[in-house]
């Protein structure tokens, strides 16, 4: 699947009312590596398309695709059922008899 960023990067930030600028000074990302995503060039790092999606509220997988990620939900579900709460580990020795 051939990314989309350059597409949905310039349609968020349209949509937005956004400048370059605003989005490099919110993502810590610079103003020119976002330009060049405009132009449809492939990320390099990581980590700032991770920015940039968590500056504009949209996943990593939709930014660079233009559609949601499927396990994504599931993911999310995860996180919060395993993640959050209070939880009471108890580990009791178990006597095995082994036959012979």
């Amino acid at each position: 699947m051939a990314t989309q960023i350059g597409k949905v990067f310039s349609q968020i930030i349209k949509d937005r009312r956004l400048t370059l600028k605003e989005v490099s000074k919110g993502s810590g990302v610079p103003a020119t590596t976002l330009a060049e995503w405009q132009g449809n060039r492939t990320p390099k790092n990581p980590n700032q398309v991770r920015s940039v999606a968590k500056f504009l509220g949209i996943s990593l997988h939709y930014l660079l695709f233009g559609e949601e990620d499927g396990q994504e939900p599931i993911q999310k579900i995860i996180r919060k059922d395993v993640f959050e709460g209070v939880y009471e580990i108890k580990i009791t020795k178990m006597n095995i008899n082994k036959s012979e």
